[in-house]
């Protein structure tokens, strides 16, 4: 049976996921601390994913919250996301007020617009630091302190 802190986590995962999914992206700061550092890793090169964009190679290393929220609310502006977390988690508790999590998430994009185009599936597992802190109202809750996303497969099709 999952502690409290590890029920609490589980929810704000999948309060993330439906944050991003619904581009909801100024809640975030509820559930990620503003000095989050974010890393995409493609799993069988060990290598920092590098994506295309019209002004050129993006990088997906983000050393703040307002550096990857800046990045990925405009690649989102034009597309819908679902991001589905597998399971509870992985759960080691590194001390009294911080956990490693590793997630197993599937997910899935494609153009906002139409019902025709790309259709895209990816999956692989997030593996994060949840830190205890304090809410904007002084509550204690628990928060991304970093997360390095290990990408299994990505898939798209046209």
């Amino acid at each position: 049976m999952p502690s409290p802190a590890e029920s609490r986590i589980q929810s704000q995962k999948l309060r993330y996921c439906r944050y991003v999914d619904t581009q909801q992206f100024p809640l975030l700061t509820s559930l990620i601390l503003p000095s989050c550092t974010f890393r995409f890793i493609d799993y069988f090169s060990s290598s920092t994913i590098v994506e295309p964009s019209a002004s050129g190679p993006v990088t997906l290393g983000f050393d703040s919250l307002a550096s990857w929220t800046a990045y990925f609310s405009d690649k989102f502006k034009t597309l819908q996301t679902m991001h589905l977390v597998s399971g509870t988690g992985e759960f080691t508790r590194i001390g009294e007020d911080e956990y490693e999590v590793i997630f197993a998430v599937i997910y899935h994009a494609a153009p906002k617009e139409g019902e025709t185009g790309w259709q895209g599936a990816g999956g692989g597992h997030y593996h994060e630091r949840w830190v205890k802190g304090k809410d904007g109202e002084g509550k204690e809750d628990w928060f991304i302190k970093s997360v390095r996303f290990e990408r299994l497969y990505w898939k798209y099709t046209v």
